[in-house]
C-alpha cells in the first residue's frame, strides 16, 4: 500500500478521499469510535443536512468504493517502522495517516453520561443554534472554573437564558463581573445529578433547560503517535502546516493534532495533509527523500 490511514470518521475518510481521487492505495483501518458517535445529529457541516454521524461516514465509506479505497473495521494497537516504510495491522504502507482522533472526559456528575450526545452535549457551535433561545445550563468541571465561565459566556450568544452551575468551584470577582453583564446567572452549589436535561443541585433545587453543556478534559484515542516516535504537546501530536509529523512518513490529521477543530474543520485539515502526503510520495517516486 502507499498509505495507510488509521482512524475511520471524518477527518480519515477525507484523507483517503483525496488520497483515493490522486490514484494511491490506501487502507483504512476503523474501530468504530468515532468521537461524535453518541450525538443525534452533525451541524455545522456545509452541504450535509443534519445526517446522524453514521449516516455522513456510510456516504463516505461509498465514496472511498469508487477509488478502490480499503476499509478495514478493525482496531490497530501497533506499527513499527522500518527502512522500506511501515508495518501496521499486517499491511505494509509507505506513509501513516494517524486520524485517531481524541475521547472526551466527561464531568464526574451522575447522570452526565446517560445524556451525552442528546440532553447533554459540549459544543455550542455543534449544537447552539438547536436550542437557540432556550433555557441552558453550563456545568463546570471540577478544577476547570476558567473554561466553565468561558463557555458560559459564549452560550450567552444563543440565549438570555443561561446558569453557569460551577459544581462548588470558585470563580473571581472579575469573572462574576463579565457573567453578570452577559447576564449568566451562576449556582454555586454542588450539582447532585442529571436527568435527561433536568439537573438536580443540593439544596433540593432543579434546573429544566432545553440543554445542558459540559466542559470535557480530551484525550488521545490512540497511543499510536508515541509508539512511533512523534512528539506530543498538551494532547496533540505536533505537525507542520502538511500535517507531518516529527518522524517522516508519519502525517497527523483532525482533532489528532488540534483538539478545537470542528467537524469540517478536521476533514478540511485531513484533505490538505493528504495533498502533502501525496506530494511527498512523489518526491520519493522521483529519487528524493522524506
Amino acid at each position: 500500500m502507499d498509505v495507510a490511514v488509521i482512524g475511520g470518521s471524518l477527518a480519515g475518510l477525507q484523507a483517503a478521499l483525496t488520497l483515493g481521487r490522486a490514484r494511491r492505495q490506501v487502507v483504512v483501518f476503523d474501530d468504530g469510535r468515532a468521537r461524535n458517535r453518541a450525538a443525534e445529529h452533525v451541524h455545522n457541516y456545509l452541504g450535509a443536512e443534519d445526517p446522524a454521524p453514521g449516516e455522513l461516514l456510510a456516504v463516505g465509506r461509498r465514496q472511498l468504493a469508487t477509488y478502490g479505497v480499503e476499509v478495514r473495521d478493525e482496531r490497530v494497537e501497533d506499527a513499527t517502522a522500518d527502512d522500506d516504510g511501515f508495518e501496521i495491522g499486517g499491511v505494509r504502507a509507505r506513509a501513516v495517516v494517524l486520524a485517531t482522533g481524541l475521547w472526551d472526559e466527561l464531568p464526574d456528575v451522575p447522570g452526565v453520561a446517560d445524556g451525552w450526545g442528546r440532553s447533554v452535549v459540549a459544543c455550542p457551535h455543534c449544537h447552539g443554534w438547536e436550542v437557540r433561545d432556550q433555557p441552558l445550563v453550563q456545568l463546570g468541571m471540577r478544577g476547570q472554573p476558567d473554561r466553565s465561565v468561558t463557555r458560559a459566556l459564549l452560550l450567552s450568544r444563543w440565549s438570555d437564558d443561561v446558569v453557569l452551575c460551577t459544581d462548588g468551584d470558585e470563580i473571581t470577582e472579575a469573572q462574576l463581573d463579565r457573567l453578570h453583564r452577559a447576564k449568566v446567572t451562576v449556582r454555586t452549589e454542588r450539582i447532585q445529578e442529571v436527568r435527561g436535561a433536568r439537573v438536580h443541585l443540593a439544596g433540593g433545587d432543579v434546573l429544566t433547560p432545553g440543554r445542558v453543556f459540559v466542559v470535557v478534559r480530551q484525550h488521545q484515542q490512540s497511543e499510536l503517535a508515541e509508539t512511533l516516535g512523534c512528539q506530543v504537546e498538551d494532547g496533540a501530536v505536533v505537525t507542520d502546516d502538511g500535517g507531518r509529523t516529527t518522524v517522516p512518513g508519519v502525517y497527523a490529521v483532525g482533532t489528532t493534532t488540534s483538539p478545537a477543530l470542528l467537524a469540517i474543520g478536521a476533514a478540511g485539515h485531513a484533505s490538505t495533509a493528504a495533498v502533502a502526503v501525496h506530494n511527498d510520495l512523489l518526491e520519493l517516486d522521483l529519487g528524493g527523500r522524506w
